[in-house]
């Protein structure tokens, strides 16, 4: 194996695809990226086996070939080559040759015959959107996801799809995200996609309104955008049936602006976080919100103009969901909307109701 290509190029595709690497895998040549030279291009690929991504670029193919090459090394050394011309050449020992100016480098390599096959697909279950929508889609609701193992299936975003409207839900056992929107597919499905695998995609766009599809197959997802493949498994198991958990009225509704309640959030979240429930107390009367917190660090107490119908209430939540919440949201106002001081709150965008947050409070002592 012999080829040439551009230093930018070759770093911008090792970094992509190390985001699939395994980490002290049981199998070690997972550490290492599959570098490919045939035709006029090089392509790259790392798996974990759970998450794979490859990269197409264009090379100057002078003899083809394959070898799986040290991840975490190639990565760094790529970074540095940026703006040099590379080349890259197997040698008979087995080593990698790395060429670049008038200097020369070698790279450890591991047996290609050892890595595993990847499969793509190009048939299957399938939706199809613009990126800004699928974007929109994960940026509203993996926030939302569990990080814990402790129930992997709120590890991910499911994604149900039923008379081409897709309904993407995510929640962690404290506060929940579901977002509509109106899609292309196949036919109606539901899976549920990894967090990880959801914060990939988003990192791979770069064309706000051209059209991408996602193909679902065998536990699988596939999706290519520009040159750029990624795989992922899907997780396996029974999503929480998220209607249910979903109030359908209330006895309480305000209005408030978003930035004027972040900012009282924040502010107060500065004493709270010294607790470790960060907990932010609201007390709702007379068309005013007041925010406070306190801790052994001091205490903070603000009031902001509200719009409430109803009545009056007072009601506590960490401010971390909270605040994490309002900061994706571009619209000026939120409605809140209770019916008690331990059932759940509904917080939605004026103007916006195909998004909806649902956050659960914290009992205090009023």
């Amino acid at each position: 194996m012999k080829l040439i290509c551009d230093g930018l190029d070759l770093s911008d595709a090792v970094l992509k695809v190390s985001k699939a690497l395994s980490v002290k895998s049981a199998n070690p040549v997972l550490e290492g990226i599959k570098i490919t030279a045939k035709g006029d291009s090089l392509t790259l690929l790392a798996t974990d086996m759970e998450l794979t991504i490859e990269k197409k670029i264009k090379a100057e193919v002078l003899m083809e070939g394959e070898t799986v090459v040290v991840g975490k090394y190639f990565v760094e050394f790529a970074k540095k080559l940026e703006k040099e011309q590379v080349e890259l050449c197997r040698l008979d020992d087995g080593q990698l040759e790395i060429k670049y100016s008038d200097s020369e480098s070698e790279l450890q390599v591991f047996p290609v015959d050892n890595y595993p096959k990847i499969e793509k697909e190009s048939e299957g279950d399938y939706f199809e959107t613009t990126q800004g929508a699928l974007k929109k889609i994960i940026d509203k609701t993996v926030f939302a996801c569990a990080t814990d193992d402790s129930r992997p299936i709120l590890k991910g975003c499911l994604f149900e799809v039923k008379d081409n409207v897709l309904t993407s839900v995510a929640l962690d056992g404290f506060r929940m995200a579901v977002i509509k929107k109106e899609v292309v597919s196949s036919g109606d499905f539901k899976v549920v996609i990894p967090s990880r695998t959801l914060s990939e995609i988003e990192r791979l766009f770069d064309k706000e309104d051209e059209n991408i599809k996602v193909i679902l197959k065998d536990n699988c997802l596939f999706i290519e955008i520009g040159d750029t493949t990624l795989i992922s498994r899907l997780i396996e198991g029974e999503f929480v049936k998220y209607s249910h958990i979903i109030p359908t009225s209330f006895a309480n509704t305000l209005t408030v602006n978003k930035q004027a309640l972040l900012n009282s959030i924040e502010r107060a979240s500065i004493v709270a976080r010294n607790d470790r429930f960060n907990i932010i107390k609201l007390d709702v009367r007379d068309n005013f919100m007041y925010v406070s917190a306190k801790s052994e660090v001091g205490n903070v107490n603000e009031s902001i103009n509200i719009n409430l119908t109803g009545k009056d209430i007072v009601i506590a939540f960490n401010g971390k969901y909270i605040s994490e919440y309002l900061k994706i949201i571009n619209d000026d106002f939120i409605t809140m909307n209770f019916n008690t001081s331990i059932d759940p709150c509904i917080m939605r965008a004026v103007g916006d109701e195909d998004f909806l947050y649902l956050v659960l409070p914290v009992r205090i002592n009023a």
